[in-house]
């Protein structure tokens, strides 16, 4: 599972499920944020740092990570765990094909595939 709040790490690079697991990123998702960073970030892109009032950002190494390689130090910062990730519970660190088969386990989806946005997480949201 790609992350989609920063760039690569060890776990999104193979497929786990990432959420209050402190990862750093990968020399291939610092290069990434870096490459996307040219694109996105400037006058004229989609953040325009001129333009900025106020930043959030949540606490996990890779947000923190992610921003300051987009934006270096140039920022006030406010850094909030409402902006926390998923809490995957029991699922951290699985893939999806090891959830589906703790959940069969579990006696959890028998006639159906999970569907993390109705079945939740075992121990998590």
């Amino acid at each position: 599972m790609k992350d989609k709040d920063s760039g690569q790490t060890e776990w999104s690079q193979n497929g786990r499920y990432t959420g209050d697991t402190e990862l750093d990123l990968t020399a291939e998702g610092r290069e990434q944020v870096l490459a996307s960073a040219q694109v996105v970030v400037g006058p004229g892109n989609l953040i325009d740092r001129n333009k900025l009032a106020g930043v959030f950002v949540s606490p996990r190494q890779r947000a923190q990570q992610t921003f300051h390689l987009l934006f270096g130090d140039k920022f006030q910062v406010t850094t909030t765990s409402e902006l926390a990730e998923w809490d995957y519970g029991a699922y951290e660190g699985l893939t999806t094909q090891e959830i589906h088969a703790l959940r069969r386990e579990h006696g959890l989806d028998l006639g159906k595939q999970w569907n993390i946005w109705e079945d939740g997480c075992e121990d998590g949201e």
